[in-house]
């Protein structure tokens, strides 16, 4: 016999990381999914400017309606692309992720290439050469920001958006080298800087993550009884009426078992309260080992009182589940020690009756009068409301 509460299971911490992890990946996929729609917006928005500016548009309408069609085909790609629900698989992320990049790494190197071409065809800092270079450093520099959470993925975007302009500018024939020089100083300190942003990105989603942990397990600790390690009388007030009403919906059978140990305060009286602590763990691993359906909801409610509830469960079966749960304890002790102490439960049971009751409390009132039968019948014994 351990003095552990019975639902104490490793389960928990790992159902915990599972969440940890799904939640991680929400937040990075629709996080990326919102930043990669804004970049071809840009794209076009600048497009059009070094256009006229440069005035191209004189050389052929292609000039401007071409990569405009590619920019919009790439937007549409994106908007269709969209994160994966909630709990998908981690293959599944990084499937997504990889398509998600795909897409947004295109779009670099679409306009990376755009920026060369206008350096080359400019060949001199005038001004499509200067707006195609400022739009390239603000893009780039966003990049480093808004793509903080797959750093190696950033770089690489990063370098597709000046590597073709710093290539152009240092040709000897555009003596440029001056600019090339200074993007490439301005690449590294982006590298740099992104390096920054993704661990305070890091360090901000795992912060979240413990404080939603943090939360949940104080709502979880707030629903369960400290000493058994069952679900508590409020968790038991919110469960009973949800599954009362979803059960009256469809009339399905909906057992209820009330358990009250006998003689619990002179076992108290007669060991001790750590003892009674001790036969009350006890008491809920033996309830907590016949819950064996997802469903199943077992909780302590008061001093020595428990309840199980059964969905989808007849009177019939759940007689039968009451009486192997009465055998289970009287034949089977608890141990503190050199201590045994041996125990019996008077137990109630019944299920809705949708003619008679007409609320949770109707029914409750019914089966939590047949556990008082049991305790007048001479105890150890399980009456049926």
């Amino acid at each position: 016999m351990t003095q552990s509460g019975a639902p104490a299971k490793n389960a928990i911490p790992v159902t915990q990381t599972l969440e940890a992890q799904d939640y991680r990946h929400q937040r990075m996929s629709h996080e990326l999914y919102q930043h990669a729609l804004i970049g071809p917006v840009f794209y076009i928005l600048g497009y059009v400017l070094v256009v006229i500016v440069g005035g191209f548009y004189r050389e052929g309408s292609w000039c401007l309606v071409f990569p405009i069609v590619a920019f919009a085909l790439l937007w549409w790609l994106r908007f269709r692309h969209r994160p994966l629900e909630k709990g998908a698989s981690l293959s599944d992320y990084r499937s997504w992720y990889c398509h998600q990049w795909a897409l947004i790494l295109m779009g670099a190197l679409i306009w990376g290439l755009i920026s060369g071409a206008v350096a080359y065809l400019e060949r001199k800092p005038e001004s499509a050469v200067l707006v195609s270079l400022i739009t390239t450093i603000a893009m780039s520099a966003a990049a480093s920001q808004t793509f903080a959470m797959h750093p190696m993925q950033s770089r690489v975007c990063i370098l597709f958006f000046l590597l073709p302009s710093i290539m152009v500018f240092a040709l000897p024939a555009l003596q440029l080298r001056s600019i090339s020089i200074t993007l490439a100083i301005y690449s590294a300190y982006l590298m740099a800087n992104l390096s920054k942003c993704s661990k305070e990105y890091a360090q901000q989603l795992e912060v979240e993550i413990e404080l939603i942990s943090s939360r949940a397990e104080l709502a979880r600790m707030s629903m369960t009884d400290g000493l058994t390690g069952l679900q508590n009388r409020l968790s038991y007030e919110q469960v009973w009426p949800r599954a009362w009403h979803g059960a009256a919906r469809k009339k399905e059978a909906l057992a209820l078992m009330m358990f009250d140990l006998d003689h619990f305060k002179a076992i108290n009286d007669q060991h001790g309260h750590m003892i009674g602590d001790a036969c009350l763990r006890h008491f809920g691993q033996v309830l907590h080992s016949f819950a064996r359906r997802d469903s199943d909801f077992v909780a302590r409610i008061g001093g020595e009182e428990f309840i199980m509830l059964l969905p989808a469960t007849t009177v019939e079966a759940a007689q039968m589940i009451a009486e192997k749960i009465r055998q289970n304890l009287a034949s089977t002790p608890c141990f503190f020690g050199q201590i045994e102490v041996r125990m019996t439960v008077s137990v109630g049971v019944g299920t809705v009756d949708w003619d008679a009751d007409f609320e949770p409390q109707s029914s409750f009132s019914r089966i939590d009068h047949a556990c008082y039968l049991a305790k007048n019948a001479g105890r150890n014994c399980v009456v049926t409301a």
